[in-house]
């Protein structure tokens, strides 16, 4: 079977509604609105392609920086925090901007003065993620497409939300979707986010970020386990504060083992003895269609996993899967038990 964590970078298939809602229904609704294309409030005045990075405003000062992201992380919190950028706080943050297009006024000849389409007041950056709040500037209305280019690399814009209606600060999130960046202890990020105008012509607005608190996933060898009732390889193993991820590759013996692992509801220890139930991890999860072998009746499928709560300083997770959790018509009830005998231990 292909790599799932390509088809992963060229479909970006989103978790299926009804898993979201049992696992990740204390996710904030942030995070399930406004993919793909982000819409602004319309003004009629002029834009400029640029994104600058400034000293911190009034206004995005009334908001302390990821606050409720932060929080979603739990234990990883704390890290989390010291590593974000603040603009105004004259540390080792030092930021640029740039014009990558020139505007020009039909009614005169010649350029017009622009104002910046936002100021990034705050910026997070762990190599899985990049988050940067931005204030705007009185925008007109906005499309945000949901790739955004860092150092020259394809990565996906998750979601902007406002973070007060009517505050015009809006909270940006992208997942790192290149290896070598994720890989990478970078000094600077360009970043471009790309922006349909009015006119339905695309814009390139761009950033530059340099600071000491730039940060690069942890990685794993893969690891494969036989187990009584199949066997799985563990790929893909990455942690940084943001989150935790990586991808399954099973084999199964027997129908009923499959059924149990298709739900993708586990319980997990980390290396501190800390458990955490299915619904008590903020997660992410996709699993690939299962292919049957002719022969022997095996199964065979892959599922891809990103938690944001569970320790990215731990030695290991003990990956337990669930029995249970759901009713007759598919809906989550949170009866779920854990099938130690079916445990296994991933080491980071």
């Amino acid at each position: 079977m292909g790599s799932f964590k390509e088809t992963l970078k060229q479909e970006f298939p989103r978790t299926p509604e009804s898993f979201r809602q049992c696992v990740n229904n204390a996710v904030s609704e942030q995070r399930i609105s406004k993919r793909k294309h982000f819409r602004f409030a319309r003004t009629a005045i002029p834009v400029a392609a640029c994104l600058i990075l400034v000293s911190g405003t009034v206004m995005a000062a009334e908001f302390p920086a990821f606050t409720k992201w932060l929080a979603e992380l739990g234990i990883n919190s704390q890290e989390a925090g010291e590593m974000i950028i603040h603009v105004d706080d004259g540390s080792a943050a030092s930021v640029n901007s740039s014009q990558s297009d020139i505007f020009t006024d039909d009614r005169q000849v010649g350029v017009m003065e622009q104002d910046p389409l936002f100021t990034v007041t705050d910026v997070y950056y762990d190599g899985a993620t990049l988050l940067f709040l931005a204030e705007s500037c009185g925008l007109p209305e906005l499309a945000f497409g949901d790739h955004v280019f860092i150092n020259g690399t394809d990565n996906r814009l998750e979601y902007v939300v406002e973070l007060e209606e009517g505050s015009g600060v809006w909270q940006c999130e992208v997942s790192i979707m290149d290896e070598n960046l994720a890989e990478s202890d970078p000094e600077k990020l360009d970043v471009t986010v790309q922006v349909y105008m009015e006119s339905g012509e695309k814009q390139d607005f761009t950033f530059t970020i340099e600071s000491d608190k730039l940060g690069s996933i942890s990685t794993a060898e893969d690891q494969c386990f036989e187990l009584s009732y199949g066997t799985v390889e563990v790929c893909d193993v990455q942690t940084a504060p943001s989150k935790v991820s990586f991808t399954l590759n099973w084999t199964v013996y027997r129908e009923e083992d499959f059924e149990i692992l298709r739900g993708v509801l586990f319980f997990c220890e980390d290396s501190n003895g800390v458990r955490y139930a299915p619904n008590e991890l903020r997660m992410n999860a996709s699993c690939s269609p299962e292919v049957r072998s002719e022969g022997t009746g095996w199964i065979e499928f892959e599922q891809s996993f990103e938690i944001q709560n569970f320790d990215s300083a731990s030695e290991y997770m003990i990956f337990i899967p669930a029995e249970g959790g759901y009713d007759e018509e598919g809906s989550y009830v949170g009866n779920e038990e854990p099938r130690e005998d079916m445990s296994f231990t991933i080491k980071f």
